[in-house]
């Protein structure tokens, strides 16, 4: 089989690459393919012109708005158009097969939502095989769309892979302002509007009234004038610190290691966490809001929420050591989803369409 995973590259997330190692390692009968630029035309182009091996041909599509993603409306539509075509053509004349792993309900910041549900929709349509990270996920798909070829598959962790795990480090937590005491929250990553970070904000103001013990982290990358808005709304306190700053990946295991808890909220728009299983990676327990992907969430891993009053009574309650099992029993909650064993499930299933 030729496999073309898209996007074959994402220099900000190890997801693809932990993705594309595993498969090759896995499948001794696959040729897969990294293309010099991820586009639906490229595909065609080595399918019908490359000189490859004349076999079953899969493309993966990993976030739906690689086929329509742009600011201009007119450029989307034109582009959504296109790539189905091309879709078509590959599908009726050189046996291809699609395959769209579903990350989100709606794209996370893509400015053309009524697009966006058209794209997704189409996509759909042409799909052969739908994957899923979600065990309730799967249920309500199965359920909803019996016809459909629907398989979950869980996302792999994180385990090591940003370097080792490391001991608290109370002289960093000093420099960041944070007293040994204190119940530091980490927001880490991207940030932007979907991550609800004004309601973590909110919440963690109103919780220190009661609590002045609780603080909060959020840094990341993010947009200038969205970040200063969030400053905006943290005030001035020392309780609540935001850094515009690309957290490089060897830096990862020491921001863990200054903070009690990671801190999700998140929009509708989230189905799967990388942010959730990187932090259970590392031993770090998670408060979530109870999207589908905080059901790896349990008591003996975090906290689960369902809305801002819930997240309010957990912080207000929050001891300073998470007293339900120890950072390496949080580990081994997420220990089974191993990238090899995960691509050799992929594998069957590609051979399954």
């Amino acid at each position: 089989m030729n496999i073309f995973i898209l996007p074959s590259k994402n220099k900000n997330n190890k997801y693809i690459d932990l993705l594309l190692n595993s498969l090759v390692s896995e499948g001794s009968d696959l040729v897969l393919h990294k293309l010099e630029k991820d586009t639906v035309w490229n595909v065609f182009k080595i399918v019908t012109f490359g000189k490859i091996k004349k076999t079953k041909n899969i493309v993966h599509i990993q976030w739906s708005t690689i086929l329509y993603g742009s600011k201009y409306l007119l450029k989307s539509i034109i582009s959504l158009l296109f790539n189905i075509l091309l879709f078509i053509i590959l599908k009726l004349f050189f046996n291809t097969k699609v395959v769209w792993t579903i990350h989100n309900f709606h794209a996370h910041d893509y400015s053309h939502p009524t697009m966006d549900r058209f794209g997704r929709k189409c996509l759909f349509t042409i799909s052969d095989l739908i994957i899923v990270q979600q065990k309730i996920t799967f249920k309500d798909f199965s359920n909803k769309y019996p016809d459909k070829k629907i398989q979950y598959l869980p996302h792999g962790n994180y385990i090591g892979e940003y370097g080792s795990q490391k001991e608290i480090d109370l002289t960093m937590r000093r420099s960041l302002g944070f007293g040994d005491n204190d119940i530091v929250l980490l927001s880490l990553g991207v940030i932007a509007p979907y991550k609800r970070n004004e309601d973590i904000i909110n919440a963690v103001t109103e919780a220190r009234k009661n609590s002045p013990e609780i603080k909060l982290l959020i840094i990341g990358k993010g947009k200038e004038n969205y970040v200063n808005k969030l400053k905006d709304i943290a005030g001035l306190g020392d309780g609540i610190i935001i850094k515009n700053y690309f957290v490089p990946d060897l830096e990862i295991p020491t921001y863990f290691s200054v903070s009690n808890y990671s801190i999700f909220y998140y929009d509708d728009s989230e189905m799967t966490s990388g942010g959730i299983v990187l932090s259970l990676s590392y031993g770090l327990p998670v408060i979530s809001r109870n999207i589908p992907g905080s059901e790896i969430v349990t008591g003996n891993s975090g906290y689960v929420f369902s809305n801002f009053n819930e997240l309010i009574s957990v912080l207000k309650r929050l001891p300073n050591k998470f007293e339900n099992t120890s950072p390496d029993d949080i580990i081994d909650s997420v220990r089974q989803y191993e990238w090899n064993s995960i691509a050799s499930e992929l594998i069957n299933k590609y051979k399954s369409i």
